[in-house]
Formats: C-alpha cells, sequence, structure tokens
C-alpha cells in the first residue's frame, strides 16, 4: 500500500512583500487618495469664500450740502466703500413720515406747494434718473445735485435745513454673487435679506 503524497508549501519567489505589509500599503494609499480629495474640496471652498469676500460691496447713502472742493452743493449721493461692485436695485427717499418719488415732490415736500412753485424756477438741478445703479468698488454715483447760487440761495438754504432734519434715504443693493443687503435709513447698517424688491409706487427716480 503506498503511502500519500505530501506537497511542501512553495516559499515566495522574488522577494514579495509580505500579505501584511502589502495590506498596509494598500490601506495608506487609499487613505491618501481620500485626504487628497479632502483637502481639494477644502481649498476650493476656501477659495470660492475668498472670491465672494472679495467681492463684498458696502454701499452708504446720504445727503450732502459741500463737494469735496468746498462749494456748496446739495446733493443725495450713492458710495460703495466695498471691495465689490454693488448693485442698486432699490431706492426710496422720504421727507418726513412720508416717500417723494421725485425731486419735485422732494422740493414740495419740503418747502410747500407755495415756495415749490418758485424755487423751481431758480434751482438748476442736475440728476441721475437711471431706476437702479451699478457702483464699483471704492466709487460714488449721484442721484441728485443742487448747486446754490445768489439767485436761489433763499430756497437753497430751506431745502438745506430740511435735508439734516427731515430727510431720509432707504435702499438696497446685491453683489455680483446676488447677496442682499437692505439700508433702512441714513444712520442704519445694511441688514442682509434673500433678494431686493422694488416698491414702484415709493420708488425715488429724480
Amino acid at each position: 500500500m503506498e503511502a500519500p503524497e505530501i506537497h511542501n508549501p512553495h516559499a515566495r519567489h522574488g522577494g514579495g512583500l509580505p500579505r501584511w505589509l502589502e495590506l498596509v500599503v494598500v490601506v495608506s494609499a487609499l487613505v491618501t487618495s481620500v485626504s487628497s480629495i479632502v483637502i481639494a474640496v477644502h481649498n476650493g471652498r476656501v477659495m470660492e469664500r475668498l472670491v465672494e469676500a472679495n467681492s463684498i460691496p458696502y454701499m452708504q447713502g446720504g445727503f450732502s450740502d459741500m463737494t469735496p472742493e468746498g462749494k456748496e452743493v446739495l446733493s443725495l449721493d450713492l458710495l460703495n466703500r466695498g471691495v465689490g461692485p454693488a448693485h442698486e436695485e432699490s431706492l426710496r427717499v422720504k421727507v418726513g413720515n412720508s416717500y417723494v418719488k421725485s425731486l419735485s415732490g422732494l422740493i414740495s415736500a419740503s418747502l410747500g406747494p407755495e415756495q415749490a412753485v418758485n424755487a423751481h424756477e431758480v434751482l438748476h438741478s442736475m440728476w441721475n434718473r437711471v431706476p437702479t445703479r451699478f457702483i464699483p468698488g471704492g466709487q460714488s454715483q449721484f442721484v441728485f445735485r443742487i448747486a446754490k447760487t445768489a439767485e436761489n440761495s433763499k430756497y437753497w438754504d430751506l431745502l438745506q435745513k430740511n435735508a439734516f432734519v427731515r430727510w431720509d434715504v432707504e435702499y438696497c443693493y446685491c453683489s455680483v454673487f446676488q447677496e442682499c443687503w437692505q439700508v433702512n435709513g441714513v444712520w442704519h447698517e445694511p441688514e442682509h435679506v434673500k433678494q431686493c424688491r422694488r416698491d414702484e409706487s415709493r420708488e425715488f427716480i429724480p
């Protein structure tokens, strides 16, 4: 009776790595790949936030009675102190508690209808009648300007007194990424809103 043939296990040839070490190499490569993807996604989000941060506008609106050169000019200006452009989508002006829709309405509400008739004849105004405005970072746009002259000084002085007591301005603007802010008065800070909403019954177009 023949004895059963027994085969001895063959030794690994060619100096191959032990199985546990191969597993370690595979796991390490997998961890490295996953880590690279996570880092790439994180860096992408950081860059996106950085681009958005470098595109945020900060708009201020208000009334002035003098130019930087020292000339007496009554004006309403919008200044973008942010780094990104601002798209002004809504602008409203109030005299007291009432909204006015035009420069003519502003003058009438400030001086009264009788004086306003004579004032319109001598107040030589400049205005920007576009319904919305796109203002680059660090720049400004005027809405209206009324220069003081010897002829109109009486009415100009009356308007100037009203400007810093009864006049107020509200506006809404957005960034290029459609992030929007509403400002509800000269002394108010911008409040983040989902979108700007125009109310044509109250929009100011000088």
